[in-house]
């Protein structure tokens, strides 16, 4: 439980003064500018899951550099533009624009005049969201700035939910379940916008662990009832880790892939039942499905013909086998 929301405040005139104050969120921080005359106002909520900072900046030429950022940092441009070089990408940020700072990285983000939003992760909630150890958080970034419009303005408004209506509101911010689930969803948006996933050095044959013992969890269960949260446990991951490793391994979701594992069944169950008195609402209901046209739909998509035809088929001509569903396309809900 976290005892208190951690708030600072700071008033800075000078580069050296500006220096300390981004140091107390951001860490390997440095900050100068061209000119004499700089105004660098912060506020900084600080909690041992995120830490958020407000950060009015005036000045000539005012540039922040973040050296081997320990966490992973958001920025958001509210007014006014800046700059942001991390690498090899650079990109300049208007109002609204949000950026991304990977941990490890050095990076730089230079203005004469914006109202900054810094959000700083730890590699906790990244290694809660993931499935991995805190210790082995190695993030591939390969975006700084959100993958879609909808996704950047759907990271805009859960953040404004974090900072206000939790953050601001002290009832709401002592219910750690809330204030919990809050950040993670932050933290999964940032994940989906800016496309992050895990690199550690053992990823591969940890990624091929967690797929051979989810197959293993679905295929024990493609005649019952069975949530994708349990799948994952019984995968020893997270169920956001267990999305990104079949995405990765599997290129689909583990819903997708447990509904075409059920198809195949169903279609076996067909073949070998065909002539003995069993309905295709019969196979639609021991394979999870309670509508007999959702069913039909997806049978078709799976495999270029009604559960109904498949069934006729064999008992008409059992010699003949169905049609190859080697190339059959999968159609994405």
């Amino acid at each position: 439980m976290v005892d208190a929301l951690l708030r600072f405040t700071y008033a800075a005139a000078d580069a050296s003064a500006a220096t300390l104050a981004a140091r107390a969120v951001l860490g390997s921080a440095e900050v100068s500018m061209r000119g004499d005359a700089l105004s660098w106002k912060q506020t900084s909520l600080v909690d041992d899951g995120i830490s958020v900072s407000r950060v009015e900046v005036r000045g000539d030429a005012v540039r922040l550099v973040i050296g081997r950022s320990t966490e992973l940092v958001v920025v958001h441009v509210r007014t006014g533009s800046a700059v942001l070089q991390n690498g090899e990408h650079e990109t300049t940020l208007t109002a609204g624009g949000l950026g991304l700072v990977p941990i490890d990285a050095r990076a730089q983000l230079q203005t004469s005049g914006a109202d900054l939003e810094l959000f700083s992760l730890p590699p906790a909630p990244l290694a809660r969201l993931l499935g991995v150890s805190k210790h082995a958080v190695q993030l591939h970034a390969p975006r700084i700035t959100p993958r879609s419009p909808e996704l950047a303005e759907y990271l805009r408004r859960v953040g404004h939910l974090l900072t206000s209506a939790v953050f601001g509101v002290p009832e709401v911010y002592a219910r750690d379940l809330v204030r919990v689930q809050t950040i993670d969803t932050l933290t999964a948006v940032i994940v989906e916008a800016f496309e992050l996933t895990n690199r550690s050095e053992d990823a591969t044959d940890r990624d091929g662990a967690v797929v051979r013992r989810a197959l293993a969890e679905l295929r024990a269960h493609l005649a019952d009832p069975v949530s994708i949260p349990e799948v994952a446990e019984a995968a020893g991951v997270s169920v956001r880790g267990l999305q990104l490793i079949f995405q990765r391994q599997l290129g689909v979701s583990p819903l997708l892939h447990l509904r075409m594992l059920r198809l195949e069944a169903a279609r076996q169950a067909l073949i070998d039942e065909a002539n003995a008195g069993t309905t295709v609402a019969d196979i639609a209901r021991r394979f999870g499905y309670s509508n007999g046209g959702r069913f039909s739909t997806h049978y078709r998509n799976a495999f270029g013909e009604s559960p109904a035809e498949s069934l006729q088929r064999v008992r008409s001509r059992p010699e003949q086998p169905l049609p190859d569903d080697s190339e059959a396309e999968i159609v994405r809900p």
